[in-house]
């Protein structure tokens, strides 16, 4: 059964097997950031976000292939974003990428070097 939860100190060999897939940086740290797992049978998604003066910074994000054009990748982003916001964060962004245009679809803007989103109004949608 699918689910999204925050990550533990056991899935971080998840986080660094689905990162590497993709080839993104693995900077993962349990106390200094906000890691979520998503899960069926297996982990097949991870996002990763740092907070920093009141902005919540996505560093790291990513779906399997099998798993993706399903929701599964929007399902992750939004619960992390909810929890951020649970957490008194408003606003949330990421640098420019080749999946920019999955960020424009959830409701990011782009601003210079960054897409992003004011939270509050994200969930008003």
């Amino acid at each position: 059964m699918f689910k999204i939860k925050f990550a533990s100190e056991e899935d971080l060999k998840y986080i660094k097997e689905i990162a590497d897939y993709f080839k993104l940086p693995f900077s993962v740290d349990l106390s200094k950031c906000i890691n979520m797992i998503a899960t069926d049978e297996k982990p097949f998604g991870f996002i990763t976000i740092k907070v920093y003066d009141d902005m919540a910074y996505i560093i790291g994000h990513a779906v399997l292939p099998e798993y993706q054009m399903k929701g599964y990748g929007t399902m992750l982003l939004k619960v992390a974003l909810n929890n951020v916001y649970d957490f008194g964060i408003k606003k949330a962004c990421i640098k420019h990428s080749k999946f920019d245009d999955f960020y424009i679809k959830n409701h990011f803007e782009r601003l210079e070097d960054i897409l992003y989103v004011d939270i509050e109004e994200l969930f008003k949608k």
